[in-house]
């Protein structure tokens, strides 16, 4: 809400200045409207009454108008009868000319009204979690502190209120949390919030049948042993429910599990978890705990009923969901282990109190029911990774392992009180390590925040022993340590503790300063000096065989070149980073990565491709080559190729048959050497070298070959004489030259799975600085015909050139982009924040690859940069098809 000025006619000086002044409303920013606030104008006339507001935030602006969205605004000013900006006007001035509106106190009024607010909005009474504030405090402080911020994180997000209140105002709500109760509440509630009209009515629908069904039914479902078996692993002999709420939580566990739709699956359980306590012997004061005798005699809710209530509510609440355009992401769990890059605009959170609540074990009856607790370990599990603000999170493990991470005089003397006269030492101990995690949590948020990015943080300070503990100051302390300027401190309720002294809750204000996005900046400008100067163009890398030779390890068609690689390794991953490239071919973009020292992560779906990469990526010894090789050598001596293996070969024909390329002593070596490696399936460095080696020399114009005179890139028909060709004097010699290449001391092994990059990914990708690939291109010529004879070589039959080429992206997606969805969204999950995925993909007349695959990337990442190299100058390679591609388009995306 930054107040503009205008003149009326710039023409004629001193003409009466016109004002203007944006408000901020969600229902414009969360549809199509095209604009994200109201500019009210204010003519000379209304000088007195613009200087009046012009400080105002959007939230109290439109406490003042009387309306919380825009919607409301124009019905009230057509019921008024006059224009949505006279009405504004009017309603402002009421307030100015009553003497009420104020500045500061008025906003901290606001935020003290607000705080606890918010209890019948939608979404916001799905589970009661503790110490939660309401969607309107978050609305005041954004508004506030925060306007304009398009992706705003939560790092210790709870029931997620600050993240959906985000979504809600059409920007980006990003959250982090180590209870995984938390991580599912937040899902089930994003979930609602984008769903069409129509499945809301559908679920809503399918969700009042469940209540039904549980009603009904219940009985005749089987209870859940696994469910059972877990309660009595995890509790032991610990009796939370009567019998018969206990059978029935186990028998709807069974309903549930029987839910074919997951959604409907995921917002029944949100049901189900908010209906145990109340069904349970527990009760949640502060702890959860046992009831006490007074308690237990006014009763306990069905669990039944329970159930069906919540389904009902969340069924109703369906329907009075708008849906919204922003979005709700994932960046971790821990806030001790997140690591965020830039793409951070703002940090809206409230941390864990220092006030001895456990979070896990307050949860630990819907964790069970959930599924996430099985032992009696596992609560202490969760507790290892969450900030220490209760004295059993206190572990000599956490204490050594972040001591001394913020050193300060005033926390020495405060533990060393409390020391003396604490009835628990874990109390002192709990002390300090709150205040190391704290450091921990907010030291990655500086970089990743831009300039004037604000940190605002809800907490509360504490006594020990009649010992005061300044959670706020300390906090403050920590961040100006980091870097961060205080620029508010807003008391939002005063306390007094149980020894009598007066404690408070506040919000305080951080912000970085604008020395910071010194990464950033770099990035930005790496990009654009890349996207001026194309530098694999120029000579000293435009050569085509620039780079570490083991690029030649083996030739293929559709390569990219690795010199365009290394730009966007250097640009996007840097010396001792982190990338993953989903489609890696034969490992141009990994090996890149691996030459400077950094992880390098790969998937490949071709057998052919990967045993190239998987050698490129690893570095065997020479010894465990000469083995491989020995043994081979040793198989092909005896090796007969029977009637029906070259049969089966010979039925291989795109070209030419296979026969036709090779004297028929080479040839029966080449059946031999194919039939060694579909024996030896393991995928070893040495074998995975031999086996590339092998591909490289198939085919080609030059001696080094295997087949008569062919093409080295795609095996176009044969010519000149039959003559033997000893494989095993040629892959040898081709070993010798790859084994001479030098990858450099910084060369680091990466890792590659052969895989289709659509299924779910292995665990170990994860913190990654970046995703740079290039799927093939829509409109480019067919990756196995192109690369038939090595794909052969790899194991595919004639059969599997009709069946294999349909599970590949490049023939699925001439039915549309979506199948990019789970390798876009599994990127954004295992990108660090702020983390980019860089696409190189082709451009032709048929189809604009960047424009269809960045609207699939919209609900995931922000388009950073799209740009077109045209390609029509390049060499063809003698090839006689190359596809209608017309241009190289690099679409970068950043989370």
């Amino acid at each position: 809400m930054v107040p503009t000025t205008k003149m009326n006619n710039p023409g004629k000086v001193g003409r009466a200045v016109q004002h203007h002044k944006t408000i901020y409303f969600s229902d414009l920013a969360g549809n199509h409207r095209g604009r994200r606030g109201l500019t009210v104008a204010f003519g000379p006339d209304d000088a007195d009454l613009f200087q009046s507001i012009e400080h105002l935030s959007s939230a109290r602006l439109r406490k003042l108008i009387g309306v919380d969205s825009f919607d409301d605004l124009e019905r009230a000013a057509q019921d008024a009868r006059t224009n949505i900006n006279h009405f504004c006007k009017i309603r402002l001035s009421e307030h100015v000319a009553s003497g009420l509106l104020t500045d500061e106190g008025a906003f901290k009024d606001q935020l003290q009204v607000t705080f606890a607010g918010g209890r019948h909005d939608p979404l916001h009474n799905w589970f009661p979690y503790l110490e939660g504030y309401s969607p309107d405090f978050v609305w005041e402080v954004y508004s506030r502190y925060c306007d304009g911020a398009e992706r705003v994180l939560d790092p210790f997000a709870g029931s997620g209120t600050t993240p959906m209140t985000i979504m809600g105002l059409g920007k980006t709500g990003l959250f982090s949390d180590v209870n995984p109760l938390c991580i599912h509440v937040i899902k089930a509630k994003s979930l609602a919030r984008t769903l069409s009209h129509g499945k809301r009515c559908e679920y809503s629908e399918k969700l009042l049948a469940l209540a039904k069904v549980a009603k009904d039914k219940t009985a005749s479902y089987p209870r859940h042993e696994k469910l059972d078996g877990s309660y009595r692993a995890t509790f032991g002999k610990s009796e939370f429910f009567s019998p018969e709420q206990y059978e029935s939580i186990l028998r709807v566990r069974s309903i549930l599990d029987q839910v074919d739709i997951s959604a409907v699956r995921q917002l029944a359980e949100v049901a189900a978890i908010r209906s145990l306590i109340p069904a349970s012997r527990l009760i949640r004061r502060g702890d959860l705990r046992f009831k006490r005798e007074d308690e237990e005699r006014r009763g306990t809710d069905d669990f039944i009923e329970a159930f069906g209530s919540s389904l009902e509510l969340i069924a109703n609440d369906l329907h009075e969901l708008k849906p919204s355009n922003g979005s709700i992401l994932q960046v971790g769990m821990s806030a001790l282990e997140n690591r965020y890059n830039d793409g951070l605009d703002a940090i809206i959170t409230s941390p864990p109190y220092l006030n001895g609540t456990n979070y896990f074990r307050n949860t630990k009856v819907e964790l069970w029911f959930l599924g996430h607790l099985n032992s009696r370990a596992d609560l202490s599990a969760f507790r290892d990774q969450a900030i220490t603000a209760g004295i059993n999170d206190v572990t000599k493990a956490k204490s050594n392992r972040r001591d001394g991470r913020f050193a300060s005089g005033k926390l020495d003397q405060i533990v060393s009180e409390i020391n003396e006269c604490a009835y628990d030492q874990r109390i002192p101990a709990m002390v300090r390590t709150y205040f190391n995690d704290m450091h921990e949590a907010l030291r990655p948020a500086l970089a990743a925040l831009p300039e004037h990015g604000r940190v605002c943080i809800d907490i509360g300070d504490s006594v020990y022993g009649g010992v005061h503990v300044p959670t706020d100051q300390l906090i403050v302390e920590i961040g100006e340590r980091l870097g961060f300027e205080l620029k508010d401190d807003v008391t939002l309720r005063e306390r007094i503790s149980r020894s009598g002294q007066k404690l408070r809750q506040s919000l305080l204000v951080l912000e970085k300063p604008s020395k910071g996005r010194v990464e950033r900046i770099s990035t930005r400008s790496k990009w654009q000096s890349f996207r001026t100067s194309l530098p694999h163009r120029e000579p000293r890398m435009a050569a085509r065989n620039w780079g570490n030779k083991l690029h030649s390890l083996c030739s293929y068609q559709g390569k990219l070149k690795p010199a365009i690689a290394s730009s966007l390794v250097d640009i996007f991953v840097g010396d001792g980073g982190s990338m993953l490239d989903p489609f890696s071919g034969v490992g141009t973009i990994p090996f890149e990565a691996s030459l400077r020292g950094a992880t390098s992560f790969a998937l490949e779906i071709s057998p052919s491709a990967f045993r190239i990469s998987h050698a490129k990526l690893s570095s065997p010894s020479r010894a465990q080559i000469d083995e491989v090789l020995e043994n081979l050598e040793a198989f092909l001596r005896d090796y007969r190729a029977s009637d029906a293996e070259i049969e089966r070969a010979l039925q291989i024909k795109f070209n030419k048959k296979l026969d036709e390329y090779f004297h028929p002593d080479t040839f029966n070596e080449v059946l031999g050497a194919r039939k060694f490696m579909a024996l030896n399936t393991r995928s070893s460095p040495a074998l995975s070298m031999v086996h590339a080696a092998l591909q490289h020399i198939l085919h080609g114009n030059r001696p080094y070959a295997l087949s008569r005179r062919s093409h080295p890139l795609t095996p176009y028909s044969p010519t000149g004489p039959f003559e033997y060709r000893s494989l095993m004097e040629r892959l040898r010699t081709k070993i010798e030259r790859s084994l001479e290449v030098d990858r450099g001391d910084k060369f680091r092994e990466g890792h590659i799975w052969q895989m289709d990059s659509t299924d779910p990914w292995p665990d170990e990708i994860n913190d990654l600085d970046a995703v740079i690939t290039s799927p093939p291109f829509f409109d480019s010529t067919r990756f196995y015909l192109g690369n038939w004879m090595r794909l052969w070589f790899s194991g595919w039959e004639v059969e599997d050139f009709k069946i294999q080429p349909q599970k590949y992206i490049d023939e699925r997606q001439k039915t549309g982009f979506d199948v990019y969805e789970p390798i876009i969204r599994q990127s954004r999950e295992r990108l660090k924040l702020g983390g980019f995925m860089v696409l190189h993909l082709g451009e032709s007349k048929k189809c604009d690859m960047a424009e269809e695959i960045a609207k699939v990337a919209q609900p995931f990442f922000r388009t950073f940069d799209v740009f077109s190299e045209s390609v029509e100058h390049c060499e063809k390679h003698g090839l006689r098809d190359k596809g209608s591609v017309t241009a190289h388009q690099y679409l970068v995306l950043q989370s």
